[in-house]
C-alpha cells in the first residue's frame, strides 16, 4: 500500500528554497554582527559607566548610614506616643 503525502512536489521545492533563503539570511546577519562587534571597544563604553557607579557607592552608603538612626529614633518615638495614646484611650479621659 502506498502512503499518500499531504503535499506535492511543488510544495517540497518551495520549502527547500525557503530553507536556503533562511540559511543565507542568517549567514549574512551573523557576518554583519561580527563586523559591527569588532568595531566596538568595550572598555571605552563600559569603563566610564563603571567608574561613575563606583563613585556613587560611597555617597549611597553615607546616605544610608545617615538616615538609619533618624528612622530608628522616629520609630521609637512613634511607638511611645502610640503606647501612651492607647493607655489614655482606655482610661477615657
Amino acid at each position: 500500500m502506498q502512503e499518500v503525502a499531504p503535499y506535492g512536489k511543488a510544495f517540497r521545492d518551495a520549502l527547500k528554497m525557503r530553507k536556503v533563503q533562511i540559511v543565507g539570511t542568517l549567514a549574512a546577519v551573523s557576518g554583519m554582527v561580527a563586523s559591527v562587534s569588532a568595531d566596538i571597544d568595550l572598555n571605552a563604553t563600559i569603563g566610564p559607566i563603571l567608574d561613575s557607579i563606583t563613585e556613587l557607592i560611597p555617597s549611597i552608603i553615607n546616605l544610608i548610614v545617615g538616615i538609619v538612626p533618624a528612622i530608628i529614633v522616629l520609630a521609637v518615638v512613634g511607638f511611645i506616643v502610640a503606647f501612651f495614646d492607647k493607655i489614655l484611650g482606655m482610661m477615657k479621659l
